[in-house]
């Protein structure tokens, strides 16, 4: 739908608990009528694909130093979200629910990871390939380089295909939740310098750009994502909302979304 644009930004749209259309959730904007079948079928393969990557990231990367990255985090939301999101479609898939403005808190659970991994994902993949990337690895270490294209590039590519494929509202009201877990990695990544963590080859710092050792520097860094992420997250924003015009207009004009037409008007 495309009504979630025009949300007033009152205390209650701040969070998850009602939408206009349970089917936002389940049904695909590229189809005609409501059934949750579609976006099922593409919900299995992208967890599929989102599972693996969280597999393989856990096999190649295995040590205690795992959940220290940002990236771990993303490869882990972008999971969550599939996972959440096949659990929603088998869920309508049986026992379709009524129609109601309030939400199930399964569907309250997608949405929320939803707004933080889209956004979140997006951006970790631009940060490495802008600040991180480093040629010399493709000669150092084959797999090493291709699981690192994998989680920063293909986790991306599942959560815009989720994004486009779906009708899951964006909301502007919502921004605040990217933009709070990027907040709490910056905090988490300071308290654990603060607390003498290291990396696995035992420099006091996550990430090189974010040595909080050289704090000015660190705190530019911060500051530049966090208008980087409000940026993404208004790009974001615009493309569900051309993703419900286009399908409106291209797919869904004779869905349950409109009304019907008058029996005594002729048909095209």
């Amino acid at each position: 739908m495309v009504k979630f644009y025009r949300k007033s930004a009152s205390l209650s749209a701040l969070w998850v608990s009602s939408n206009d259309r349970l089917s936002d959730f389940y049904a695909s904007s590229w189809q005609r009528g409501e059934s949750p079948l579609p976006l099922l079928v593409v919900r299995l393969v992208l967890a599929a694909c989102a599972v693996g990557i969280l597999i393989w990231s856990l096999i190649e990367g295995a040590s205690s130093y795992w959940l220290i990255y940002l990236t771990n985090w993303g490869v882990l939301l972008v999971a969550a979200t599939m996972i959440s999101g096949v659990g929603v479609s088998f869920a309508a898939l049986f026992n379709r629910p009524n129609e109601t403005t309030e939400l199930p808190w399964f569907m309250s659970t997608y949405w929320v990871i939803f707004n933080i991994s889209v956004p979140i994902s997006i951006m970790i993949t631009s940060l490495y390939w802008i600040l991180l990337y480093n040629p010399d690895l493709l000669d150092m270490d084959v797999r090493a380089f291709w699981l690192d294209v994998t989680t920063h590039g293909l986790t991306s590519c599942i959560v815009l295909a989720e994004l486009l494929a779906s009708r899951t509202p964006v909301w502007l009201t919502h921004m605040y939740q990217p933009l709070c877990l990027g907040l709490w990695y910056t905090a988490f990544s300071g308290i654990y310098y603060a607390a003498g963590g290291t990396d696995p080859n035992g420099n006091s710092f996550i990430y090189e750009v974010l040595d909080w050792g050289q704090s000015r520097r660190a705190g530019i860094v911060v500051l530049g994502s966090v208008a980087a992420l409000i940026v993404l997250y208004l790009l974001l924003w615009g493309l569900a909302i051309c993703r419900d015009k286009l399908a409106l207009n291209l797919v869904r004009t004779r869905s349950h979304d409109l009304p019907t037409v008058p029996a005594d008007l002729p048909t095209v």
